[in-house]
């Protein structure tokens, strides 16, 4: 399984910190979710947790995704440095 990359925002308003920081606590939520589903295939688990653990990783990915939607900065918006 692919570990998640931190990634890096520039943090041009105060609203960007919350959600940066929140992003950083789904990633880590992601990985283990990530790890859990791993090593149960890896012990060769057939059970309908794994569904639900993926599920439920699908969803979180989905919440990673509306929020870095939030701080992404149009092309024309972004300040020269």
């Amino acid at each position: 399984m692919k570990k998640s990359k931190a990634i890096v925002v520039e943090t041009d308003t105060a609203w960007r910190s919350p959600v940066q920081q929140e992003l950083d606590g789904l990633f880590s939520e992601l990985t283990a979710f990530n790890d859990r589903i791993a090593e149960l295939a890896s012990l060769g688990h057939r059970s309908p947790a794994i569904g639900v653990l993926k599920a439920q990783a699908l969803s979180l990915a989905a919440h990673i995704d509306e929020l870095r939607g939030l701080l992404a900065v149009p092309k024309g918006q972004r300040s020269a440095k």
